[in-house]
């Protein structure tokens, strides 16, 4: 059993004095200082006491949190990409290091916490914006998960990000376009090199890293199937294997339309890789990539999509709410949620319900009206 002894110090604070076994046998003498009062310093004597007689103490670590999640990060390499590695990265060093990054990890408290969480909805950017609530719960969602892996390796007792509310997040409201403006969008795009881009975002559902990764092997056009294997990272540098959760990689059917789209396509590629040559044209084997082979950018078609939306007058979207329009128009027919979440490569339905449930608010009324005509209604006129 560990035993400890309080005395008071010549400046008037108290302190207390404990002997602990380390792992080997051998005995150790812990000092806390800097208590302004007896009952104070018994407190806090009980507490480490009580730790230590039950098996849970922890030594203290001189690390401080900063340098610990920097640590963390680069052991993430394998189960990370580089671009997930460099945004935690930057977030640690410009955001949670200025903030409180100098606290020790096992001094570490719900308090600090909370002052970083405070300092983030007070920052602003390089422009001058405040940072958006989203990029404020991600980086809170990095602390939470590093200290997670702190406490699993033994180095502090408790998570305390864990004791402070999570930072919410206002649901934004979901733009979507309906028939008429998918109608005119494409139409006007039709000649444009990349308009299969569109037309499969709009089609398929598929997000824009998977379009841009899209691979000409992956595409079964006697089963009417593409496969969604891999993505292309934002900055064009490399082809990841696998999707964004273990449900991205599917297979989403598609119609005879996509077929003869992605054929008529892929004439254009030819014709491009021929005018080019051999010499100068890199074939990467990519659906979507710019007249000497290489990968697009997706600025550049998050570029290309804002100037024609306003060119053709459609309603101002984001491109990935060309996801959210193909599955809110497959919602309103009627297509079950399993098969849309499945299409979209949502690691759940309950996340395709909870995303557009609200673009339907006739579905109530329609199956309570529906519901009401079922039991209600006379089977002698429904025979006539």
């Amino acid at each position: 059993m560990a035993s400890g002894s309080i005395k008071k110090e010549a400046n008037g604070t108290w302190m207390f004095v404990v002997d602990i076994k380390d792992e080997t046998g051998k005995r150790k003498q812990k000092r806390r200082r800097g208590f302004k009062s007896r009952k104070e310093a018994q407190a806090e004597l009980t507490k480490l006491l009580n730790d230590v007689n039950d098996g849970t103490y922890i030594e203290p670590v001189k690390t401080t949190l900063g340098e610990y999640m920097l640590t963390w990060l680069d052991s993430k390499h394998d189960n990370m990409s580089r671009l997930t590695i460099d945004s935690y990265r930057s977030y640690i060093k410009n955001h949670v290091a200025p903030s409180i990054g100098h606290v020790a990890l096992s001094k570490l408290s719900p308090l600090d916490i909370q002052k970083l969480v405070t300092d983030l909805r007070s920052k602003k950017d390089h422009k001058g914006r405040s940072l958006s609530a989203s990029t404020i719960q991600r980086i809170f969602n990095i602390v939470v998960t590093s200290l997670n892996n702190a406490k699993k390796m033994q180095l502090i007792k408790e998570n305390v990000a864990k004791l402070i509310d999570k930072p919410k997040i206002k649901k934004k409201k979901i733009e979507v376009w309906d028939v008429d403006e998918i109608r005119v969008f494409l139409d006007g795009m039709y000649d444009n090199r990349h308009y299969i881009c569109f037309h499969l975002a709009l089609l398929t559902g598929m997000r824009q890293g998977e379009i841009l990764g899209l691979s000409w092997k992956n595409i079964d056009y006697e089963k009417k199937l593409i496969h969604v294997t891999q993505t292309l990272s934002h900055d064009r540098k490399e082809i990841n294997h696998g999707a964004k959760s273990h449900a991205g990689v599917r297979s989403i059917s598609i119609n005879e339309k996509d077929v003869a789209e992605l054929k008529r396509h892929a004439h254009r590629i030819e014709e491009e890789k021929e005018k080019a040559g051999e010499e100068l044209y890199e074939d990467r084997g990519l659906v979507v990539c710019t007249n000497i082979g290489r990968p697009v950018f997706a600025d550049t078609i998050g570029k290309m999509f804002r100037k024609y939306y306003r060119k053709f007058n459609v309603t101002p979207i984001r491109f990935h709410d060309l996801r959210h329009t193909h599955a809110s128009l497959l919602l309103k027919q009627g297509v079950h949620p399993k098969i849309v979440s499945e299409r979209l490569g949502h690691s759940s339905v309950t996340i395709t319900l909870d995303t557009y449930s609200h673009l339907l608010p006739n579905m109530q009324e329609e199956a309570a009206s529906g519901l009401g005509n079922l039991i209600f209604s006379d089977p002698q006129k429904n025979e006539l």
